[in-house]
């Protein structure tokens, strides 16, 4: 026997079974209990929020043979129940507007309205997807549904509303179902994923509910689809298995941007991009990730307004990196570079050029730091840009050498930090720089002259690239003699 998807085995069955819709459970519980049948309803609302399931209960509310009159909890096993469960109802007639959405399809439906009801009590037309119906149609349809007769009831459901005629939408009882929350979705998850013995992680859950965007059923049809793994279902799964971008690449390109290392970073998007994940798509989840990190960074305990893969404890580890302004100013960047990307005919080169902006953007500065302070006048105007390169007639302090040079060796990686600190940085004039080292260690640096180029340039943001020289240190008589060695 083939098994029943989760969405439609546990589809609700009863008003006080419906889930995330209080408002729409008590107003047409109220009105079953107090007989205010309305001629005509109109359900509208996102996808999967229970507009059909809604109707379908309704109706059997109405019919349910069990009992003299209309109930609010209909017993679900008389024959009137059993067939509108199974779409096979004399009186309950489902209508896909999309395929009946004709002036000939509405005559036909206004005819049938005169007929009475064969078992129950109502004789009543669901019109699924009703703002399918043309104009004409629904034209056509306006008097039957403002005074049918008194056995009639009509329900029409859509995603669409400003497509239903103004007059239509006048002529009926409106229920807005609106999108669920994603704790309402996870918890509501949790409880099936228990009655069906299906391992899964609160991550992975309310990763579902993310992904659902609102609609139950798109959660139900994912966790079906993800508990045929045979595994405990965790969120790197479930991110996978619905084609987006994992907390661990996306930690990997933060990580990138954070240190420079503009290496990795080309190379995390391009693999990213060979594994089929979208430029879009990547951007996307990167600029979630940012809004991430600036609430955290303004509101370190709102962690129930994380939206992004990658969770609490990532996020706080990363966040040390970059102060709030730095954060600001990458995710204007994000939004501009995601608006670009629709019109770009090389959608990858522009991701990574995007990600490489990124770079010089977060450079980290304490708000009361000297740096900070200098780049401000006393009237809070800009002085220079922080970021600014230094001039050809710059000459910089050693102490401000020292520093900047601990920021190259800051960034470069674990392997060439080591070598890197064995050097000193003496002067620095535009793009001309000095570095003294040990006539032990000349080899090596000429050996990575053009990578220490590179990261020098980047540190200082310079526009021009930069021209090193090495000098080495040898004892004389005298004192020390130094001997120069252009790269």
């Amino acid at each position: 026997m083939p098994t029943i998807a989760l969405h439609q085995k546990y589809r609700p069955k009863t008003l006080a079974e419906l889930v995330g819709q209080p408002y729409v459970q008590t107003a047409l519980t109220n009105a079953i209990n107090r007989l205010h049948i309305a001629p005509a309803y109109l359900f509208t609302g996102s996808r999967g929020t229970g507009k059909t399931s809604t109707a379908r209960i309704f109706a059997k509310s109405l019919n349910c043979l069990s009992f003299d009159g209309p109930t609010d909890e209909p017993c679900g096993t008389c024959q009137s129940c059993r067939s509108i469960e199974t779409s096979n109802s004399l009186d309950v007639s489902e209508i896909d507007a999309a395929s009946n959405n004709g002036v000939d399809d509405a005559r036909a439906l206004i005819e049938r309205s005169s007929l009475a009801p064969v078992q129950g009590r109502y004789r009543i037309f669901i019109l699924d997807e009703a703002h399918q119906l043309t104009t004409q149609s629904q034209n056509a349809l306006l008097k039957c549904i403002e005074e049918p007769p008194p056995h009639v009831v009509f329900i029409l459901c859509t995603t669409e509303v400003h497509k239903v005629l103004p007059t239509i939408v006048s002529r009926c009882q409106v229920f807005h179902f609106r999108a669920l929350s994603l704790q309402t979705i996870a918890q509501h998850l949790q409880e099936i994923a228990d009655a069906e013995a299906i391992a899964v992680s609160a991550d992975a859950l309310m990763v579902i509910a993310r992904f659902a965007e609102g609609g139950l059923r798109d959660a139900l049809q994912l966790l079906g689809q993800v508990s045929l793994l045979g595994e405990t279902v965790t969120a790197n799964h479930v991110i996978e298995m619905t084609g987006g971008v994992t907390a661990t690449d996306l930690l990997i390109v933060l990580e990138a941007i954070a240190t420079n290392d503009t290496f990795q970073l080309l190379q995390s998007a391009r693999t990213l991009v060979d594994s089929g994940k979208t430029p879009k798509l990547i951007l996307s989840s990167l600029l979630q990730t940012y809004r991430d990190l600036l609430i955290l960074k303004a509101a370190p305990q709102a962690t129930e307004l994380l939206t992004s893969p990658v969770n609490y404890s990532q996020l706080k580890a990363i966040l040390t990196h970059w102060d709030f302004d730095a954060l600001n100013q990458s995710l204007a960047h994000l939004q501009k570079a995601e608006s670009y990307l629709r019109n770009t005919t090389n959608a990858a080169v522009w991701l990574e050029t995007c990600l490489l902006n990124l770079m010089p953007m977060l450079r980290s500065i304490p708000f009361n730091s000297p740096e900070a302070k200098q780049a401000v006048g006393k009237n809070g105007h800009s002085r220079k840009a922080i970021s600014e390169p230094a001039s050809a007639t710059t000459v910089h302090k050693p102490t401000d050498l020292a520093a900047l040079w601990q920021k190259v060796v800051a960034s470069a990686k674990p392997g060439t930090q080591k070598l890197l600190t064995q050097a000193r940085l003496t002067k620095l004039q535009g793009t001309k720089a000095i570095l003294e080292v040990a006539p032990a260690s000349f080899a090596k640096f000429e050996a990575n002259q053009q990578a220490i180029a590179r990261m020098l340039q980047r540190v200082t943001h310079s526009p021009k690239p930069m021209t090193v020289l090495i000098r080495t240190l040898t004892a004389t008589k005298n004192g020390r003699s130094v001997s120069a060695t252009p790269l």
